[in-house]
């Protein structure tokens, strides 16, 4: 089966970890040999390409077209014909005649949107659900209620939801180092979303007691060792700055900053040194997407509210840490404390969580195999 894959390819190593454990997964679901073909979105953002009358070709040449993971059903794009990244003209559309499967996609409408992105949107997901050519799948980092706000009246139960590839990413653990080691990942980018201020924190008060808590954590633990994480370029700036608020010994003797890179192989070297850790704290959808996946005891920083509806999905409030308002430090400090050395103190939560990742794929196998099965592309 040839399939065009529609995705973020060199984006950052989430993506890449979406991919490495969705395309295993649907291999098998469809029981024959995929020969991947990879259409980079990020491309269309870049205007180096287009979903224009080639893109319509491109994807008529396949037996099926695969869009996502990722985030692309945000509500924010203004020029776009449905309100969102995958902004795909009704002429264009009309055109592929190829079954087109969206993978597991975030609905956002965090960054905001309007009346006339909601309409456009309204109007594409409609198409969508009222014609058997096209099925949709959103992942669990509360798009499903997204959707209530947004689509209500439109066929919603035909939507599978089906949790991130990410947490089913089969990495490895490297790099152990014999000493307490914690994962740390900041993001950078929507920094004055994040960090608003007033009564907030402010991206610099925010710096502050992050690194005051890094110092408390490693007086308390000498040994530990700090890694940060970058994703993007973006987070590289916030750990240059919050570097130079630690202690010189600190930053110089027990913290690293893992490389920036973006492909297979960098996912599996970042992702391996995280399940190598004690523990994580990420606040990125991925850097705690994978962890947890992986078994690795994970808190979500939540400053967007991404990564707060994950953990509702997930059962699993009490892993989140709120790190828009002054006074996270401090829990930081006690859980990671109670962490270091003694992962088995998440173990249950950990269990269950992978449980119930596994078991909403498990449901969303049935329908996605059927669907296959009527366009002729499972194995009889």
């Amino acid at each position: 089966m040839k399939v065009l894959h529609v995705a973020s390819f060199r984006g950052n190593i989430g993506d890449n970890a979406n991919h490495a454990g969705f395309r295993p997964w649907f291999e098998g679901l469809a029981g024959v040999p995929v020969a991947w073909i990879e259409f980079e979105i990020r491309d269309v953002y870049r205007k180096t390409r287009a979903f224009d009358e080639t893109f319509a070709a491109q994807a008529n040449a396949a037996d099926l077209v695969v869009i996502g993971g990722g985030n692309y059903f945000e509500l924010w794009v203004k020029e776009s014909p449905t309100g969102t990244s995958i902004s795909i003209p009704d002429p264009v559309l009309d055109a592929i005649k190829t079954p087109i499967f969206f993978n597991a996609l975030g609905v956002d409408d965090a960054q905001g949107f309007t009346p006339g992105t909601l309409d456009r949107f309204r109007r594409f997901l409609g198409r969508l659900l009222t014609s058997d050519q096209f099925l949709v799948s959103v992942r669990n980092d509360g798009a499903r209620a997204a959707l209530q706000r947004h689509a209500a009246g439109l066929p919603l139960d035909k939507v599978l939801h089906l949790p991130d590839g990410g947490f089913f990413a089969p990495y490895r653990a490297i790099a152990a180092t014999g000493r307490p080691q914690i994962a740390v990942n900041l993001a950078g980018d929507m920094l004055d979303q994040r960090f608003p201020g007033a009564k907030a924190h402010t991206y610099q008060s925010f710096l502050k007691e992050m690194a005051g808590a890094l110092e408390q954590l490693w007086r308390a633990h000498p040994s530990v060792r700090i890694v940060l994480f970058p994703h993007i370029f973006r987070d590289l700036t916030v750990y240059a700055d919050l570097l130079a608020l630690m202690p010189d010994q600190l930053r110089r003797d027990q913290v690293r900053v893992a490389a920036y890179d973006s492909d297979p192989a960098a996912a599996a070297a970042a992702f391996g040194e995280y399940a190598a850790s004690d523990a994580v704290l990420g606040m990125r959808f991925h850097a705690n997407v994978v962890p947890l996946g992986l078994g690795v005891p994970t808190l979500g920083l939540y400053c967007y509210d991404q990564v707060a509806h994950l953990y509702d999905e997930l059962k699993a409030p009490q892993s989140v840490i709120d790190v828009r308002y002054p006074g996270f430090g401090h829990d930081i400090v006690s859980r990671l404390g109670a962490l270091l050395g003694q992962p088995e103190k998440q173990g249950p939560l950990g269990d269950s969580i992978r449980k119930r990742v596994a078991d909403q794929r498990a449901l969303a196998a049935a329908p996605l195999a059927a669907w296959l099965a009527r366009h002729g592309l499972a194995a009889a």
